[in-house]
């Protein structure tokens, strides 16, 4: 092995720096911006991990009722996004599967129960199933959990 080798850096990091933009010959890092201003980011996580986004601090503070509204909505939440990543799930497996075994009698079962199962929890990554912070919102918004004017929210 070289001296040269051994001394240069040839890990994981090595193209750390390759999303740059150049300006005036020179090259910077590029950030991605979060879209949502600090109270929309608030209801989002507050939907999103519950309780547990509180110090101790505030949870002692709360109410009873705010610390049981604050759980039922993040439950509801995890119920909620739970549901839609099996249906994408199943949404995709059936397509996938039934291109090639749909007229297959022995498999008929698999295309008959395609509903998601409230005890089955799905472990894949929203990252995994294509879904973006944005899509989550939406979803959200659409069964009521955060308010219909959350895009306006200031």
């Amino acid at each position: 092995m070289k001296k040269e080798n051994r001394v240069m850096y040839s890990g994981k990091l090595s193209a750390y720096q390759a999303n740059t933009k150049n300006f005036n010959g020179k090259s910077y890092q590029v950030y991605d911006k979060d879209p949502f201003n600090p109270n929309q980011n608030f209801l989002y996580k507050r939907a999103m991990f519950g309780i547990s986004m509180y110090t101790e601090e505030e949870i002692r503070e709360m109410s009873e009722a705010k610390k049981l509204r604050v759980i039922k909505a993040h439950r509801k939440t995890q119920f909620i996004l739970n549901s839609w990543k099996q249906e994408m799930m199943i949404k995709f497996s059936n397509s996938l599967l039934g291109h090639f075994f749909k007229d297959h009698p022995f498999l008929s079962p698999f295309w008959e129960n395609t509903e998601p199962d409230p005890k089955f929890v799905c472990t894949l990554s929203f990252k995994d199933l294509g879904i973006n912070k944005k899509d989550i919102i939406d979803k959200l918004i659409d069964s009521g959990i955060l308010p219909v004017n959350f895009y306006q929210i200031s």
